[in-house]
């Protein structure tokens, strides 16, 4: 997508921050309960030093947390892709695990793991993890016939088969999947914190809201919801890399 394509998108968020501004001055919604947007703006200025002791501990928990779920998902995704018995096995109680709300595992994983950065990354993997699975399994499973059969008529192994040729052509399907987790995981981390811990933006929108700052916990949700539209840009940018010049190993004409 261009940046133009976003105009439409920050022309209504700017519409509806001129109403809510305008809303706030003429006495229409008390600030208490809907700050305006002015408002959220010194908020920021004026607490922008624990905005950013606070951030700079979700931001680790959000990217070390990615990069666990990365790492996992893929691994599971090419295990997976390699045995129908434990796809038959495995693939139903990672369905089933979905419909668990994350959320009521915090508790427990604070009480398994303490008030660290533990659970939080625990949070966030197991949030980010099975997008990043099923979508990449489903790529690995749908392959080019005659490059499987050109790569095994030069006795190619399946894992030099899934290094050169299966996860190449399951690159989209990888990044959707990524992207996906992507939106996930600043939320995550947030949910890990607002259970429990010592700092992070979770911390901070909970203690704000106890202390009916509405303007400051308003600006701690402006930075998550910025924080998690730059990771997914993050992820679209390295997939327009790793796909641009891409042969079309997926094509299946």
């Amino acid at each position: 997508m261009k940046w133009t394509g976003l105009l439409p998108a920050v022309g209504l968020g700017l519409a509806a921050a001129a109403l809510i501004e305008a809303a706030s001055r003429l006495g229409w919604v008390a600030p208490n309960l809907l700050p305006a947007p002015s408002q959220v703006w010194a908020a920021l200025r004026l607490n922008a030093d624990i905005l950013a002791m606070h951030t700079l501990q979700t931001l680790a928990e959000t990217l070390l947390g990615l990069l666990l779920a990365l790492i996992l998902g893929l691994g599971c995704a090419l295990t997976l892709r390699r045995s129908a018995g434990l796809r038959r096995t495995l693939l139903p109680w990672l369905v089933v695990s979905q419909t668990i709300p994350l959320i009521a595992l915090a508790p427990l994983l604070l009480v398994w793991m303490g008030f660290g950065l533990l659970p939080k990354l625990v949070m966030v993997t197991l949030f980010c993890f099975f997008p990043i699975t099923v979508s990449t399994l489903g790529g690995l499973m749908q392959p080019n016939p005659q490059l499987e059969d050109l790569f095994r008529s030069y006795g190619a192994s399946a894992s030099q088969r899934d290094a050169l040729l299966r996860f190449p052509a399951a690159l989209p399907a990888f990044f959707a999947g990524l992207r996906l987790s992507a939106s996930y995981a600043v939320t995550a981390a947030i949910v890990g914190e607002y259970v429990g811990g010592y700092a992070g933006l979770g911390i901070l929108i909970q203690t704000s809201a106890n202390a009916r700052a509405t303007a400051l916990v308003f600006a701690a949700i402006a930075l998550t919801a910025l924080f998690s539209v730059l990771l997914v840009g993050l992820v679209s940018l390295l997939e327009r890399a790793a796909l641009r010049g891409r042969p079309p190993l997926s094509d299946q004409s």
